[in-house]
């Protein structure tokens, strides 16, 4: 919470003697008011409902967008329906552009919106160009419609570093390569393709996310390591499972590991769920015809133990950061 991390933070001034305790007070005070409720600045109602105004209009927009598509949209001409979805793409990304200077954050998440809109927006526009206008092939779709949306997205995400583009950038990404490995492949691809193409893929979003390439540094990581326990576990659908659950487990004992020196606690988290899926599972394949309900008791207990190690380490860390 940005009201607890602000507090601390005035906490840590007091103990190293950069404020008193009377400015730290006065400080709390203005920023929360008497009762600890924030204090609301001038113009600041104004712009919710701003936020509020935009996200009413994209309701009936699309709305209007529905009920075009199903009634009419069929006795439309192909320049037409182009017309209309660049039109209404240009609109949601060119009113974010208008408002993304702007820092408050009932504004900043209204432009996320609204460019997250053009980005469907540029897909959707894509699709018909591709399809209806350059007669591009089915199989080549995707990729076609993934690649462009993967390019606008991140020219976005370069302005505005905001969380809902950075996945918007991710889906593309994932589309364009799905696409691409589906129109190459001389066969349909398996689990084997699809799951090292998501460890490979979630692991370099995560070291892009944290070498700040990729905006929101949490989110990053966070979405990275998410895809990749997911690739790992669709490997599990290979003829190899044992391997595979190996390689889970590996890969969320890292997350757990790395999120320890630096109080990264959303890895923490991730890196405890991996565990508590991939862990009893491993056990269950390795000793199912001996005692495996037994060992898989012990063996989440264990991980209960160093996820509460883990929580108390991480907060530690965060304490001793903000002192």
């Amino acid at each position: 919470m940005v009201d607890d991390t602000l507090r601390d933070r005035v906490g840590g001034w007091v103990r190293a003697g950069v404020i008193s305790s009377e400015q730290a007070d006065r400080l709390l005070e203005f920023e929360f008011g008497p009762v600890g409720q924030p204090v609301e600045r001038p113009g600041e109602r104004r712009l919710r409902i701003a936020e509020v105004v935009g996200y009413v209009g994209a309701a009936f927009a699309l709305g209007a967008i529905g009920l075009l598509i199903g009634e009419l949209w069929s006795d439309l001409a192909v320049w037409a329906r182009v017309a209309l979805a660049g039109l209404l793409t240009a609109t949601a990304i060119g009113a974010g552009w208008l408002l993304h200077a702007r820092p408050a954050p009932a504004i900043r998440r209204l432009v996320g919106v609204l460019w997250l809109a053009g980005v469907a927006g540029v897909a959707w526009t894509s699709g018909i160009v591709a399809y209806d206008v350059l007669g591009v092939p089915e199989r080549w779709l995707p990729t076609t419609i993934g690649a462009t949306a993967l390019i606008v997205a991140a020219l976005l995400l370069f302005v505005g570093r905001h969380v809902v583009i950075q996945l918007a950038a991710l889906i593309a990404l994932g589309a364009t390569t799905t696409g691409t490995l589906v129109a190459i492949a001389p066969l349909e691809p398996g689990a084997l393709a699809y799951g090292v193409m998501l460890v490979g893929g979630g692991i370099t979003w995560a070291l892009a996310g944290a070498g700040g390439w990729l905006g929101p540094r949490i989110s990053a990581e966070a979405s990275g390591a998410i895809v990749m326990l997911v690739g790992a576990q669709v490997l599990t659908a290979t003829g190899w499972p044992r391997p595979a659950q190996g390689l889970a487990v590996i890969l969320a004992a890292a997350l757990v590991t790395l999120s320890l020196p630096g109080g990264r606690i959303h890895l923490l988290y991730i890196g405890a769920v991996g565990l508590f899926v991939a862990v009893p599972r491993l056990v269950f394949e390795l000793f199912a015809d001996t005692f495996g309900a037994p060992a898989t008791l012990l063996t989440t207990g264990v991980l209960l133990i160093i996820m509460a190690v883990g929580l108390g380490r991480v907060r530690r860390a965060q304490e001793v950061e903000h002192e």
